[in-house]
């Protein structure tokens, strides 16, 4: 079984609507928004990028979706990267 995260992102991309990116982007901040412990975004961001690769082998049809999904997600992460005293 898919993670429910997976599920909406494959749904998204098998739908094909306009705006169903911004909509994949708005999952995805839902998905981080229950990351509340410190560290515990990272370790989703790490989770999230792992789940759409494995979606991508699952689908590889949606690759091109997916990709633009971890982009976004790929730019979180570097906003949320601890910056050098």
């Amino acid at each position: 079984m898919q993670p429910a995260i997976q599920q909406v992102i494959r749904a998204l991309a098998e739908d094909g609507r306009p705006g169903a990116l911004g909509i994949a982007e708005h999952a995805v901040n839902a998905y981080l928004d229950g990351a509340t412990l410190p560290g515990d975004r990272a370790l989703s961001l790490d989770i999230l990028s792992r789940d759409l690769a494995s979606l991508r082998g699952i689908a590889p049809h949606l690759a091109g979706f997916i990709n633009r999904v971890e982009a976004y997600v790929a730019g979180l992460a570097r906003t949320d990267l601890p910056r050098a005293a």
